[in-house]
């Protein structure tokens, strides 16, 4: 048996208002997989997340691509950069990581931070021991109209595919 890690650290900057809304978003991720009632919603929480069913938090949940675990693997630090109203958002990882989860929580929260221009992020994966196929990693753009994301592994095989004739073990 192996662990598989997927680590990444990035920054980018954002407003005092965004970076509550990321903040409630970690906090809320946080609760619902600890199992947790949640503090109630700000005020423009819901209308980034608005739910599609029964349930309150299920237009956040949507972002996950497990609706019953709802986790970025992901931790959020920062705080407002000296002498200026931009705030500094650190989210980094060392265990697991939701790159697809996150994008879309810093489209849907930093509509002004991506308004100056995409924000980006790379993530690596590891293994504790010596496993095929177990390394690699991959990069996310976020956009405020898209998401762009490719793993290591695509890359490869796009790269290899016009050889692949040739074979490897």
């Amino acid at each position: 048996m192996a662990d598989v890690f997927v680590k990444t650290c990035f920054a980018f900057y954002c407003s005092a208002a965004e970076w509550a809304l990321l903040q409630e978003a970690f906090l809320l991720s946080f609760d619902l997989c600890a199992g947790v009632e949640p503090n109630p919603p700000g005020p423009g929480f819901m209308a980034l997340f608005p739910p599609d069913d029964e349930e309150r938090w299920s237009g956040f949940r949507d972002l996950f691509s497990d609706r019953d675990y709802p986790d970025f693997g992901a931790d959020l630090a920062g705080g407002p950069e000296d002498g200026s109203a931009n705030w500094r958002a650190i989210i980094s990882a060392e265990v697991t990581l939701e790159p697809l989860a996150i994008a879309a929580l810093i489209q849907r929260c930093c509509a002004a931070a991506l308004a100056g221009g995409p924000i980006g992020f790379a993530w690596s994966t590891s293994c504790s021991r010596q496993v095929i196929d177990a390394f690699g990693g991959g990069w996310c753009a976020v956009f405020s109209d898209h998401v762009a994301l490719e793993t290591t592994g695509a890359a490869l095989a796009k790269a290899i595919a016009p050889s692949a004739a040739s074979g490897s073990i």
